[in-house]
């Protein structure tokens, strides 16, 4: 008897210290086969753009885009600067209607920094709703990589909910919780990117 208490007590503490997985995603993303073909290295990641209802990302942008340029070079490519980028692009916003997805917007822009190829997402979905309770965000997010001559590379929607800190400890602060989730979303997102050929 008291051997089996001992098993159950043993598989109760067990099944309490297993962490649940700090990200839940759902991927539709797609490698076309030009990527592999052009193997671009220096890549310009374009400003992250806010299309959330409320527009609540706006603050976490510049933290996402340093996530991205951070994770490509694990990937083993070369982000160019962000001013670089910036300076490039400056004379070319989107215009009434487009966003950094359009396909006529990302064709005028492709190859102003004289990059192999660009990355430009755009923030569908931001809901920091459960962050104070779960310490979680949920999101939807649209990107593209397109060579400097417009051809697509690398494409699709991702989302799903990530849990500040990730396997660590989430941050106290509400500001602190809320970056690294964007810096997890955006790890996680270019993990989904083929890694570059040396």
């Amino acid at each position: 008897m008291l051997k089996r208490f001992s098993v159950l007590l043993f598989s109760l503490l067990v099944a309490s210290c297993q962490t649940p997985d700090p990200v839940t995603i759902v991927p539709s993303l797609s490698a076309h086969p030009a990527l592999a073909v052009r193997n671009p290295a220096d890549i310009a990641v374009l400003p992250i753009e806010d299309a959330t209802l409320d527009r609540g990302f706006g603050k976490l942008r510049e933290s996402m885009r340093q996530a991205l340029m951070t994770k490509l070079t694990e990937r083993l490519y070369s982000p160019l600067s962000d001013r670089v980028v910036d300076a490039a692009l400056s004379s070319e916003l989107p215009m009434g209607g487009e966003t950094v997805l359009t396909p006529s917007y990302l064709k005028r822009v492709a190859g102003r920094s004289t990059e192999d190829a660009l990355l430009a997402v755009r923030i569908d979905r931001w809901d920091e709703t459960p962050l104070l309770t779960d310490k979680k965000v949920r999101f939807q997010l649209q990107v593209a990589m397109v060579a400097s001559d417009g051809e697509v590379l690398w494409s699709g929607g991702f989302g799903g909910e990530v849990k500040a800190g990730g396997l660590s400890a989430a941050p106290r602060d509400r500001e602190l919780m809320a970056r690294s989730c964007a810096e997890l979303v955006a790890s996680e997102l270019l993990q989904n990117l083929p890694q570059r050929k040396p």
